[in-house]
C-alpha cells in the first residue's frame, strides 16, 4: 500500500524538478538544432530561459482577456454587419434613382411629339407649340433634372457608405 504512494510522490518530484531544470539550445555543426537539459558536445550551446508554468491568477486574466476579446469582435462584426446594410441600401436605392432617371428620360424623348391640340397655327402657314405643349415638355424636363438630382444624391450616399 505504501509502495504506490511513495511510487506517486517520487513520480510528481521528478517532474518538478524537470520543470525546473535549465534548458539548452543546442547548434550543431550542420545547422540541425537540438534542446536538451544539457549541453551537447560539438555544439553552440546557450541556455534557454523557461517561463514558469501559468498559475491560477494568470488563468484567470487570460479567460478574461479572451471574454473581451470576443466582446470587442462581437462589436465590430456588429458594425460591419451595419455597414453592409446600409451599402447594400444605397446600391438599391442608386439603382432605382438610375431607372427613374431612364424613365424620366424617355418619357422627355417621347413626350417630344406634340398631342392633338398643342400646336397653333400660324397665319402664313406652318405651325407653333402651344403654352400646353411648352408646359407639358417643361414638366418632363423637370422631372429629368429631378431623377438627376437624386441620382446624384445616391451616389454620394453610397460613396460615403463605403
Amino acid at each position: 500500500m505504501f509502495r504506490p504512494v511513495s511510487t506517486l510522490l517520487a513520480c510528481a518530484l521528478c517532474f518538478g524538478l524537470a520543470a525546473q531544470a535549465q534548458v539548452y539550445k543546442n547548434v550543431m555543426p550542420d545547422g540541425r538544432i537540438i534542446y536538451s537539459d544539457a549541453p551537447l558536445k560539438g555544439a553552440k550551446s546557450s541556455p534557454v530561459n523557461v517561463p514558469p508554468p501559468p498559475t491560477e491568477g494568470d488563468k484567470a486574466k487570460a479567460s478574461e482577456r479572451a471574454q473581451q476579446e470576443t466582446r470587442e469582435r462581437d462589436a465590430l462584426n456588429e458594425r460591419l454587419d451595419q455597414r453592409r446594410k446600409r451599402l447594400d441600401d444605397a446600391d438599391q436605392r442608386v439603382e432605382k434613382a438610375r431607372k427613374d432617371l431612364a424613365s424620366a428620360q424617355l418619357a422627355l424623348e417621347q413626350g417630344r411629339t406634340p398631342m392633338p391640340g398643342e400646336m397653333i397655327a400660324n397665319v402664313g402657314g406652318g405651325a407653333r407649340p402651344g403654352e400646353n405643349y411648352l408646359a407639358r415638355i417643361a414638366s418632363l424636363e423637370k422631372a429629368v433634372e429631378s431623377a438627376k438630382k437624386e441620382l446624384d444624391n445616391a451616389l454620394n450616399e453610397r460613396n460615403q457608405a463605403r
